[in-house]
């Protein structure tokens, strides 16, 4: 019985670090996105946002799979780690969102002045 715990355990942490792995790099490619709209480079802008916006899709995928054992009857116990694997992944798809707004509401500025 202890393994079985030990080793839900490592799966559970590696899977809520390769969430966090993930979701950081979605972080990462946001703030060169906005790097890039800081000196008007709409095209890099939007780049960094689709490689932040594919880097939130995996992770998403992640959390999404250990959701749905839970919501089929498989208990998930809890974890400090996955919780904070979710809230970084959640602040990371906020974060992309207002980014997004930002380089149309900046494209928009550029063309009427």
């Amino acid at each position: 019985m202890e393994k079985d715990y030990i080793e839900e355990n490592d799966q559970l942490n590696q899977l809520s670090m390769n969430i966090l792995v993930h979701a950081g790099n979605a972080r990462d490619h946001l703030v060169q996105a906005l790097e890039k709209l800081e000196v008007m480079d709409f095209d890099l802008a939007k780049m960094e946002i689709k490689e932040a916006r594919s880097e939130v899709v995996v992770a998403h995928g992640l959390q999404t799979d250990t959701l749905q054992l839970e919501a089929s009857g498989e208990q998930i116990r809890y974890s400090t780690l996955f919780c904070h694997a979710q809230d970084t992944l959640m602040t990371a798809q906020s974060e992309i969102l207002i980014g997004e707004h930002l380089i149309k509401l900046f494209e928009r500025f550029n063309k009427e002045n």
